[in-house]
């Protein structure tokens, strides 16, 4: 017995689903992770729920194959393939057992019947025998009623409600709309020596208005066809069947056929393919539904009669206008679902790798416009800017030389056209000029001959001086303070030490930092730039120079110290 392989398909999906993750997916590891779980689960519990629904199919239908089996033994093995395979259904129960006796399976001349004595079963029933038919499904359903035994509205009603959704969920498993054959049977005392054929439709049922009166028009003509001994039991028996086809058209074929939206509870509209009506030889009941309409209708009461029920017949006439069902083919459809699971992964792992790719030229472009639009004046920013340009350039150059990856692969990779420019850029980045290390101040301009006080007014000096070390906060700034050698070398030295911190105090206060940022000494007249000889030459001397120097602080903490520095051993002096 084979069927069409939903754990295949369900693990096959998931694989796909998985890969896809792992090689295309635009989100995080983290994400990709969770989803990825998410995806084990859907699919374990859908190979479960599948593997339960396969066993309970097996033990639902495991003594209906064995009995079909069993029948089938001594024909020839392409009967299951050629003859049409009816499931029945009884509404009572006791149709069925005056149909098929004990036994499960009956074949007649014109079909293999089934007997489902439990409609909850119907749709596991109708799978296991699509399978051993070897994809080709049942061809139709039959409803036998037996219009005497029935004699509760609801109970009925609710009988053919449960069928309907029994049939609709069988469908579903099926694949198509299961065709449906309405058999009616009606009980008679007395009537015609010879037994009553069917009277109904097959292949197409008209709605029950025309139904009745194409039926009515059959009933009529049936009387004529016989021996005029036997005319008035004819039209006896055509009077109660025109009767019972009424009462079908309207208590049986409206609830089974239509719901509230025209539909089964499982979204698929019955098939009625089938109607038919006939009589048997038995007891008519008064007290039944059919018997109740026929009074209604007539105003005449029945009488009680007494004798025993014969076996139904068959319906095998009312299921020949309806075409046997084609055999689906479960490997050519589950290859083909596989394949179209494939090609949605492929097209999904294809819009990833788009957008990603749209993704990564966007950054690197945007990251080069930052870097273009940044002034040269601004060479942190301009750093920053470089560095994010270098790493895009690595790795497009990682994928150039190890290989596209495949979430940015099948064909949508346009990195390698960004090399050139980046290359470009990168190597076109020259740092800006070393900033001015020492500015010197003429002494005239900041104090008084012999004074250490700064002048008012003195501040306007010092301001390239202040921006100078506001740019380079990470240096440490030398004020050194130099006279000429006219006067008393020791009082030269003591006041070129005051004015240099005079110089010293004024830019820690202006530029916002400690003392301990700055170190200051006095020359004296001990380095003089010119000959203290001219007027000019000691107007030069007398200066004061701020220097820029490394933190050495800052160098002991690097890779390398700035050993030897002259600034180096310099503190503050107060």
């Amino acid at each position: 017995m084979t069927g069409y392989p939903y754990r295949m398909l369900f693990a096959w999906i998931a694989t796909l689903a998985l890969a896809w993750l792992a090689l295309s997916s635009p989100w995080s590891i983290a994400w990709n992770l969770l989803l990825a779980g998410v995806v084990i689960v859907i699919a374990v519990i859908a190979i479960v729920t599948t593997t339960r629904r396969a066993r309970a199919r097996r033990r639902a239908s495991q003594a209906v194959l064995a009995a079909i089996d069993a029948s089938l033994e001594s024909m020839p093995g392409d009967i299951r393939h050629n003859t049409p395979l009816v499931l029945a259904l009884g509404e009572p129960a006791s149709a069925l057992t005056l149909t098929f006796g004990n036994a499960l399976v009956k074949i007649s001349d014109g079909a293999i019947w089934v007997r489902i004595d439990e409609t909850s079963r119907l749709a596991h029933v109708a799978a296991a025998l699509k399978c051993w038919r070897e994809g080709q499904g049942p061809d139709v359903v039959a409803c036998l009623v037996s219009a005497d035994q029935v004699r509760e509205a609801g109970m009925l009603n609710s009988a053919l409600r449960h069928w309907r959704t029994a049939i609709g969920e069988a469908s579903r498993a099926l694949g198509y709309s299961l065709p449906v054959c309405l058999a009616v049977y009606s009980a008679e005392a007395a009537g015609p020596t010879d037994d009553c054929p069917w009277f109904g439709i097959s292949g197409e049922v008209p709605a029950d208005t025309t139904l009745c009166a194409q039926l009515a028009d059959r009933l009529a003509r049936y009387p004529f066809v016989a021996v005029p001994a036997d005319r008035t039991a004819r039209m006896h028996r055509a009077a109660r069947l025109d009767a019972l086809v009424r009462w079908a058209a309207r208590d049986l074929l409206p609830v089974l056929r239509d719901d509230e939206q025209g539909r089964t509870p499982t979204g698929r509209p019955v098939q009625i393919a089938a109607v038919g009506v006939t009589a048997i030889a038995g007891v008519p009941q008064p007290d039944s539904l059919q018997a109740r309409f026929v009074s209604q209708i007539t105003g005449l009461t029945p009488a009680v009669r007494s004798g025993s029920e014969a076996p139904y017949p068959l319906p095998d006439l009312l299921i020949r206008g309806i075409a046997m069902q084609p055999a689906q083919r479960v490997m050519s459809r589950s290859l083909a679902h596989a394949f179209a699971w494939l090609a949605l992964a492929i097209c999904a792992a294809a819009a990833a790798s788009a957008w990603q790719n749209r993704a990564l030229v966007v950054r690197v472009v945007s990251n080069m416009e930052r870097y273009r639009t940044i002034d040269v004046t601004h060479d942190a920013a301009r750093l920053d800017a470089l560095q994010a340009l270098k790493r895009d350039r690595d790795e497009l150059e990682r994928y150039q030389h190890n290989g596209t990856p495949p979430r940015l692969g099948l064909g949508f990779y346009r990195g390698a056209t960004l090399l050139a420019p980046l290359h470009t850029l990168i190597a076109a980045y020259q740092p800006p000029p070393p900033p001015p290390s020492t500015i010197e101040l003429e002494s005239l301009a900041l104090f008084k001959s012999g004074s250490a006080v700064l002048n008012p007014g003195s501040n306007r000096v010092l301001i390239g001086a202040l921006e100078m070390i506001k740019a380079h906060p990470d240096k440490r700034v030398l004020v050194a303070g130099h006279s000429d050698t006219v006067g008393n070398a020791q009082a030269n030295l003591r006041l070129s030490e005051a004015r240099a911190a005079s110089v010293r105090d004024w830019l820690a206060d202006a530029a916002g930092l400690p003392l301990t940022h700055f170190a200051i000494q006095g020359y004296g007249d001990t380095r003089p730039k010119a000959s203290n000889d001219t007027e000019a030459g000691r107007t030069a001397n007398r200066r004061v120079e701020i220097t820029l120097i490394p933190d050495c602080r800052g160098d002991m903490r690097g890779s390398q110290a700035s050993l030897g520095h002259p600034a180096c051993s310099f503190q503050s002096k107060e």
